[in-house]
C-alpha cells in the first residue's frame, strides 16, 4: 500500500488529504478532529487510549468515544485486544482508512480516463463528419468502435490518420493508413467499454 508507506516511512501528511476530502469521505469535522488525533498518535505508538485523544482534540470522554465508535462502523479504523506480558492492551489500526483514500483516488483516476475516452470517440466521429460532410452511416461508427474497443489504436494515432488521408478521407482509406503504423497497446477497461456502447448506441 503506497500511501501507508509514505506515512510511515517518508512523513507523508495524510492529515492534509483527510481535511481537504473529508465530504468525498463521507467524514464529519468532528471525525475527521478525532481521526487526525490518532494519526498523531498513530507515529509514536498503536495502543488506543481515549486520554492521549482528549490531549489532542477539545472533546470529552463519551464524545470520543461516540466519535470512535462512528468511524469504527464507517471503517476507518480497526481495535483489537493485544496480549503482552500477561497484560491485555487495545491496539488500533488505520490502515482502513489508507484503503479508503487510495480507492477514492483510483475511482477518481478511473473515471477521468472513462471521460477521456469517450472524449476521444465524439472527436474522432466529429473529425470525421467534418472531413466527409455528413452523419457517419452504422458500419462506419462499427470500425470507430472497433478500433476503440479492440484497443487497436491510440487516439493520436487515428487523427494523424486522418489528417493524412487529405481529400481522401474515409473510414477504409484511414484504416489503411493505420495497418502502416506501428501499434502501441493501450487499456481500456470493461466500464468504459460500456460507455462506448452507449455513446454508439446514441449516435444510430
Amino acid at each position: 500500500m503506497i500511501l501507508k508507506r509514505l506515512f510511515e516511512e517518508y512523513g507523508f501528511s495524510v492529515e492534509r488529504i483527510l481535511l481537504k476530502e473529508h465530504k468525498r469521505l463521507s467524514l464529519t469535522m468532528q471525525e475527521i478532529t478525532v481521526l487526525i488525533a490518532l494519526f498523531s498518535i498513530y507515529k509514536k505508538r498503536k495502543t488506543f487510549s481515549t486520554l492521549a485523544i482528549s490531549r489532542r482534540v477539545e472533546y470529552n470522554s463519551n464524545e470520543i468515544g461516540q466519535i470512535v465508535g462512528s468511524l469504527l462502523d464507517k471503517g476507518f479504523l480497526t481495535i483489537c485486544l493485544e496480549q503482552l506480558e500477561n497484560k491485555e492492551r487495545e491496539i488500533f489500526d488505520l490502515t482502513p482508512t489508507f484503503e479508503k483514500i487510495e480507492v477514492m483516488y483510483e475511482e477518481e483516476e478511473h473515471e477521468k480516463n472513462k471521460q477521456q475516452v469517450e472524449n476521444e470517440v465524439m472527436q474522432t466521429i466529429l473529425k470525421f463528419e467534418q472531413g466527409l460532410g455528413r452523419p457517419l452511416k452504422s458500419y462506419e461508427l462499427e470500425n470507430i468502435r472497433k478500433w476503440f474497443e479492440e484497443k487497436l489504436y491510440t487516439y493520436d494515432q487515428i487523427l494523424k490518420a486522418i489528417d493524412q488521408s487529405d481529400e481522401k478521407v474515409s473510414i477504409k482509406y484511414v484504416e489503411r493508413i493505420l495497418t502502416q503504423q506501428p501499434l502501441k497497446k493501450i487499456e481500456i477497461d470493461q466500464d468504459v467499454e460500456q460507455a462506448l456502447d452507449e455513446i454508439f448506441k446514441s449516435i444510430k
